[in-house]
């Protein structure tokens, strides 16, 4: 299967493909930006926050061309790591949960501050998770399928895996620049997410499957960018966070005063860390081959 794959990418011609990938990356663009202004106009949904409305409509239009466009070029879903989720998603969901939980254990260990729960009742709380949860869907569904999905293949059938995963990386890692405020934090923040995508790049590469690297992407974000978890100073607090833990004081593996601690040295390191566990865990075993059941 791995050569009728090969074989089939390879036939889309190189000035096609990056006309692909530029495709995609603004079919992105237009999905994530698109969608919430089209909801904020014609939609109105009681048990969801506004900024959420826009994943009803985006995440069914990414799975939409996502989905569709391997038929359209005559190649196999699988050539782009699309397969069917299986039990082996679930354990990347419990993955990402450990992942986030680390980062939150690590900080609350190390750091000393004050932990608050915002609790308004129980319907309150569950639209909030809710809409947590679908924002982070949207973003993972869609930046994975592009990364992951698509460039990975397509990286990784002409140049090889090495070139694939290192490129793909670098490229998710500068498309979040500027993403957090001031110069430092955000070269720092393009360094942390070109590791995430080397961790959702080698989780791909060795289970063969997309959707793992969407779930464990989706994990994170809905902890850490969906006003579910946040750990940041006190001048910095997020007061819509489900959880907030406010510190006063921090050293620069922490983000001390200028930045959260998700877009600290701190996290580039559990990433990095969490990326080396991966590799390690699958160096022996066949990348050409592998499959998790």
């Amino acid at each position: 299967m791995d050569y009728e794959n090969r074989e089939a990418v390879r036939s889309v011609e190189e000035w096609k493909a990056g006309i692909i990938l530029l495709t995609l990356l603004g079919a992105a663009f237009l999905i994530l930006v698109g969608s919430h202004i089209v909801s904020d106009r014609y939609l109105s949904v009681p048990w969801l926050l506004p900024e959420a409305e826009g994943a009803l409509l985006g995440i069914p239009a990414a799975l939409l061309i996502y989905l569709s466009l391997p038929k359209v070029l005559g190649i196999p879903h699988s050539a782009m790591f699309i397969e069917r989720p299986d039990s082996s998603t679930l354990r990347w969901v419990c993955c990402g949960i450990v992942l986030t939980a680390s980062v939150a254990i690590g900080a609350v260990v190390f750091l000393s501050g004050t932990l608050t729960i915002h609790y308004d009742g129980l319907r309150i709380l569950s639209t909030i998770l809710l809409s947590a949860i679908l924002l982070g869907l949207l973003a993972a569904i869609t930046e994975e399928l592009v990364f992951r999905g698509y460039a990975l293949s397509l990286i990784r059938y002409r140049w090889g895996w090495p070139k694939a995963i290192v490129l793909t990386s670098m490229l998710f890692g500068l498309l979040h620049n500027a993403k957090v405020e001031g110069t430092v934090a955000s070269e720092l923040y393009i360094l942390i997410a070109a590791s995430a995508g080397l961790l959702y790049a080698l989780v791909t590469y060795y289970t063969r499957d997309v959707w793992n690297a969407v779930v464990l992407h989706a994990v994170w974000n809905t902890a850490f960018h969906a006003d579910v978890l946040s750990i940041r100073p006190a001048t910095k607090r997020a007061d819509d966070a489900v959880v907030t833990y406010e510190y006063t004081d921090a050293s620069y593996l922490f983000g001390g005063d200028w930045t959260a601690v998700t877009a600290s040295p701190f996290v580039l390191l559990t990433l990095v860390t969490a990326s080396a566990v991966v590799y390690v865990a699958y160096d022996e075993t066949d990348p050409e081959t592998i499959c998790i059941e």
